[in-house]
């Protein structure tokens, strides 16, 4: 049985009406928001707490799907290449991201001339963003993502090269598949969380903390666009992906994760989708994992836009040396930015730490618009993902197509 074979052993009916399920909650969310904030405010727990529990199931989930993924691998010819192309791809991906959030900073200049008044503009930051990345504790919590990335791929070798690796690998297959039926019972309740997660914001923030920060919100969006229509529209015509088409397949899971605000939302959906339209099992759950701590494109674009906006706000005034070490620090902060709702920006304060020259005195001037960028920053995160997944899997199977055919080529020659 296929592992995230989810139509036939769950959802069935309910996935496919999920869709319509979420939009009603959309509806609802709004409704009770605006008529109702006060309940509505205290409804922003229930989401919260469902995500805290959501990553602590997909952190395993991950750990044990690249250990998985690393066996299966090196079951495959030409695996050594398909790694490094794999990481190559990564990092020149989140290098584009980067350059394209500081052109579209530089150009737009969101935050010159903003005419705001931070006097009317709460400078407290929840509890949730106290984090002393300085400290041992601080900085492993920052960083979990990329320790379970290393570990579980240092326990993967160490399994493959192990003499008793089938056993392992049916023990992984067990366990992957009690911990994706507890995932896939758990999204019955999704549409319930959706509504929640609605009308907390809608109450909380309202259309009216949008409108004075609207410039910076409007170029993540639309950096956010031109990387994906415009970069990730090269990449996929460059291996012959159907990239509207593809994002149509994936319209389902990108729905999710738009109206949750969580790319990761949409993790154990992604594979049969992807499956089914022919890209190699073994790579993508080698690649896809992988991306969830690597390939975080959206947060990427984030991260530089407001860092251009807070340069500009405040007129600071920076070397060229300054903004390529601002890019190292970028390239390695966005990867802590896999998480609940609010990591991007807990990404960006870990940033701005650490590049120690743009103040955080206002830094709640953002995070008051945080919410609305978020789902800009999930949806670019989760299509870059996915993208990348068929990108090395087509690259896979060009690489077998040419060994086949020198292959067939030495036959022939062999042969007269």
């Amino acid at each position: 049985m296929n592992l995230f074979e989810t139509r036939k052993t769950f959802t069935g009916r309910y996935l496919k009406n999920l869709t319509l399920y979420v939009f009603a909650a959309i509806l609802g969310g709004v409704l009770t928001g605006y008529y109702a904030p006060e309940a509505s405010i205290q409804l922003g727990m229930v989401s919260r707490y469902f995500f805290m529990v959501l990553e602590m199931l997909i952190l395993p989930i991950i750990f044990m799907a690249i250990m998985y993924g690393i066996c299966q691998l090196s079951g495959i010819r030409n695996a050594s290449s398909i790694v490094w192309k794999t990481i190559l791809y990564f990092l020149i991906i989140s290098s584009v991201a980067i350059i394209i959030g500081f052109i579209f900073g530089f150009a737009v200049k969101p935050g010159a001339d903003t005419g705001i008044n931070t006097s009317r503009i709460s400078t407290s930051l929840p509890k949730t963003f106290e984090i002393n990345d300085s400290s041992l504790s601080g900085s492993l919590y920052l960083n979990r993502h990329g320790i379970f990335l290393i570990v579980s791929i240092i326990a993967g070798i160490c399994m493959n090269l192990s003499g008793a690796r089938e056993k392992f690998l049916n023990l992984l297959d067990r366990g992957l598949k009690v911990f994706y039926t507890v995932i896939k019972y758990l999204y019955i309740i999704l549409p319930i969380i959706i509504f929640c997660n609605i009308a907390y914001g809608v109450a909380v923030y309202g259309i009216n903390t949008l409108l004075p920060l609207s410039k910076v919100v409007a170029t993540v969006y639309l950096a956010d666009i031109v990387f994906i229509f415009g970069i990730l529209g090269i990449v996929s015509y460059i291996f012959k992906i159907r990239l509207w088409k593809f994002l149509l397949d994936l319209k389902e899971e990108i729905i999710l994760v738009i109206t949750t605000s969580s790319s990761k939302t949409a993790f154990p959906l992604i594979f049969e989708k992807m499956e089914s339209e022919g890209y190699s099992r073994k790579i993508l759950r080698f690649v896809i994992p992988l991306g969830y701590n690597f390939n975080l494109s959206g947060a990427c674009i984030y991260i530089s836009v407001t860092c251009c906006f807070l340069i500009q706000f405040y007129n600071i005034s920076l070397t060229v040396s300054d903004y390529l070490w601002l890019f190292v620090i970028i390239s390695v902060t966005s990867k802590t930015a896999s998480g609940v709702p609010g990591s991007g920006f807990l990404a960006l304060i870990f940033t701005l730490n650490r590049f120690g020259k743009i103040p955080l005195t206002d830094i709640a001037l953002l995070y008051s618009v945080d919410r609305f960028m978020n789902e800009a920053r999930s949806v670019t995160n989760f299509i870059s993902i996915a993208v990348s997944g068929a990108v090395i899997s087509k690259i896979n199977q060009n690489q077998k197509n040419k060994i086949n055919s020198v292959s067939y080529e030495e036959k022939l020659i062999s042969d007269l």
